[in-house]
């Protein structure tokens, strides 16, 4: 799995660093997840779709409301809901 910081945004002082998974599944297909890292705490969630601007769209979501590790699993559960 290959990882690419996206962003870098601030949370009450304290910098909040988003990055791009990406997942090979064959030479053909890939998948991909997000990072969410601050503070020594981290997030992972690989696997989250296989489109591209659907990931980066996320990702962009996340970076504009300063989502922390702590938070990301829950605000993510919740965008793919909508």
């Amino acid at each position: 799995m290959r990882a690419f910081l996206v962003g870098r945004r601030p949370c009450r002082g304290v910098p909040v660093d988003y990055f791009l998974l990406v997942e090979e599944w064959d030479a053909l297909w890939e998948c991909y997840g997000i990072r969410v890292e601050s503070g020594g705490e981290r997030t992972e969630i690989p696997g989250i779709t296989a489109s591209q601007s659907g990931i980066l769209s996320l990702l962009s979501k996340l970076m504009r409301g300063s989502v922390t590790p702590v938070a990301a699993r829950d605000v993510v559960e919740d965008c793919l809901l909508e």
